[in-house]
């Protein structure tokens, strides 16, 4: 097991999202990427998490989106999605699942026990029991 993550203290930052399976982001996320690229893409998960988000019709310098994934990333969301209002999803719910196939892969694939799951990612033996118990790998 690696050091635990704490999942309640976790602030969702681009760094830690790339190592997440890319098959658990959010369709519109895996949309993004295919015309500004994965960081371009979690960069806007990160920063509008949970908010809809205009996207201009054309790429005005100086504008937020343009500050959040640079220039080229902007002039090819605003020409892909001008004039669509985005609605972002929340992030914390990626990070749960994320955190539940590892709970789950510990357990099944590696045989670590529930109370020293429990303990390793400061949860109860219950929720720990559940966590393997309703999780597919």
């Amino acid at each position: 097991m690696d050091q635990p993550i704490i999942y309640s203290e976790v602030s969702m930052n681009p760094e830690s999202l790339r190592d997440i399976d890319r098959s658990l982001w959010p369709e519109l996320i895996k949309d993004l990427a295919e015309f500004i690229g994965d960081d371009a893409a979690l960069n806007l998960f990160v920063r509008f998490a949970g908010r809809h988000l205009n996207v201009p019709t054309r790429a005005i310098s100086g504008h937020v989106i343009e500050r959040t994934i640079g220039r080229g990333g902007f002039v090819r969301l605003a020409k892909h999605y001008g004039g669509e209002i985005l609605k972002i999803p929340g992030g914390h719910s990626l990070l749960i699942q994320d955190r539940n196939l590892k709970i789950a892969h510990d357990h099944y694939r590696d045989g670590v026990k529930i109370c020293d799951l429990a303990t390793h990612y400061h949860l109860s033996d219950r929720q720990i029991s559940k966590i393997v118990n309703t999780t597919k790998l």
